[in-house]
């Protein structure tokens, strides 16, 4: 029995009052530990959705820090520039398949680009009022006017499979046969250039409308076969594996191959970055 005042009592009294201080202790640590395991869980599966968004979409390129300031200017102006390529397909008897790109000049104006690989096509200029014109007149440039350039890239043959840019999914099609002859258009993106890797006082950034065209051999000029000189570089065949492990890449082309394959290039530019560009937001299709 608990006599008020006695020794005994107060023994028990404190007993019990430790009782209560250790329970009260327990159950506040629980509620500070639920509170500390919410907290770690929600920054665990908002680090994780950001993680994720970078892995499944290959276009959204890894930014360096010295470039950080640069690159969100430039994705706030929405391009300096507007430019049209294609990776241009060449579909051989063995049903072997190279790329016709152009190799930069070993005296390129910007340093860091020679030997380097860029896709074929290049800036609109004012008279050029859709990509479809700019890219016409780049290849017609570049390729010394072949026939295919004007029966192919007609507004009316081309394939819209844009939505690919969009997605996880690589843009080359390999579940089913591209007959000779096709034009795809694989969307638009941003491309940006640091003002360091330009060695100019501002950075750059333009407006890209990516195409796919597919030829076959006898389509190429002979010279192409050599490595023919052209305006700023020379023309070669390059085979899928030569673009991934072996080439360096002009104006950032090497997140498109990346997209394109769904592989990762071996050889990146510091000072580069591509980002996607929504059809919506785009001022570059092939409407425009």
């Amino acid at each position: 029995m608990y006599i008020m005042g006695s020794s005994k009592g107060k023994k028990h009294g404190s007993l019990s009052s430790i009782k209560q201080t250790i329970i009260s202790a327990i159950y506040t640590n629980k509620k500070l530990f639920f509170i500390s395991t919410l907290l770690a869980t929600i920054a665990y599966y908002s680090a994780s959705s950001i993680i994720s968004n970078q892995r499944t979409n290959p276009h959204i390129s890894k930014r360096h820090s010295d470039n950080a300031a640069e690159l969100k200017a430039a994705l706030k102006r929405k391009g300096d520039g507007r430019a049209a390529v294609a990776i241009i397909r060449v579909v051989q008897p063995t049903n072997e398949t190279r790329y016709l790109v152009q190799l930069k000049s070993h005296d390129y104006p910007i340093e860091a680009f020679r030997g380097a690989v860029c896709l074929l096509g290049g800036n609109a200029d004012k008279n050029d009022d859709t990509p479809i014109d700019t890219l016409k007149r780049e290849l017609n440039e570049e390729l010394i006017s072949p026939d295919w350039v004007n029966t192919i890239i007609n507004p009316t043959n081309i394939i819209d499979d844009s939505t690919l840019q969009l997605s996880d999914k690589p843009l080359y099609n390999s579940t089913s046969y591209i007959e000779p002859g096709t034009i795809r258009y694989l969307g638009a993106t941003l491309h940006f250039q640091s003002a360091e890797i330009i060695n100019k006082p501002n950075s750059y950034a333009f407006t890209c409308a990516l195409y796919e065209i597919t030829i076959t051999e006898d389509q190429v000029p002979t010279q192409f076969f050599r490595g023919a000189n052209v305006q700023e570089g020379r023309v070669v065949l390059l085979t899928e594996d030569q673009l991934i492990q072996h080439s360096k890449f002009a104006w950032g082309y090497e997140y498109t191959i990346e997209k394109y394959f769904g592989r990762k290039t071996k050889n990146k530019q510091k000072g580069t970055a591509v980002s996607n560009v929504d059809r919506e937001e785009s001022i570059w299709t092939p409407e425009k």
